[in-house]
């Protein structure tokens, strides 16, 4: 049985202390039938995701890539293997607030699909301002020589400035044309996680 859903049954009627999550074995050595209370209970979806939550923050990485895996060849249309070392090296923060495997399922799809599909909503946003932003990213983006947060934050900044904008009247434009979505994981995240090229042939096409 999966650990939240264990633990959700555990503390449908019975209760130690303030404490919320229990291992497998300290539910063992724990429950005492004097806690069990005798009010009735009911099933309660918002805490059950928010026990996912907590396992899905603290579980070891490859162990939840697997799970990550499984799901997805029972219930979606299984990525390409080629796919797995970046999934992997990214998972720290594809599960970031994902309370489901969908949720790291859908955080991952700009990785798995190769093509960015990106919504009228989305596309409505994309107007002149965002165009040249992009288009200036690109410019100063070629240019470095390395790829990692220290070099990304100064190029972001110089852009907030120039268009004399927010971080997110910068980030968004880049994040749509990256991903397909103005939600997702983190800009940098975004960008270190896919190679330059692939990053300038995505805004290219924007």
């Amino acid at each position: 049985m999966p650990d939240a859903l264990r633990n959700y049954l555990l503390r449908l009627g019975w209760s130690h202390k303030d404490k919320e999550i229990f291992t497998k074995q300290e539910s063992v050595d724990l429950f005492d039938l004097s806690a069990v209370g005798k009010s009735p209970s009911k099933l309660d979806m918002s805490r059950i995701l928010s026990m996912n939550e907590t396992y899905i923050k603290t579980i070891d990485e490859k162990d939840l890539f697997q799970l990550l895996k499984e799901y997805v060849s029972k219930y979606k249309k299984p990525f390409d293997s080629s796919k797995d070392a970046i999934l992997l090296k990214c998972m720290g923060f594809l599960k970031n607030k994902a309370k489901t495997l969908e949720d790291i399922f859908n955080n991952a799809q700009y990785i798995t699909n190769d093509e960015v599909k990106i919504s009228d909503e989305d596309q409505k946003l994309l107007d002149g301002q965002s165009k040249l932003i992009i288009k200036d990213f690109m410019l100063d983006f070629e240019k470095l020589s390395s790829l990692n947060k220290e070099t990304l934050e100064p190029l972001i900044k110089s852009l907030i400035e120039k268009h004399k904008t927010s971080f997110k009247g910068v980030g968004q434009p880049l994040r749509i044309g990256l991903v397909g979505s103005r939600f997702g994981p983190g800009l940098y995240d975004i960008i270190l996680s896919l190679d330059k090229t692939e990053v300038i042939k995505r805004l290219s096409k924007i």
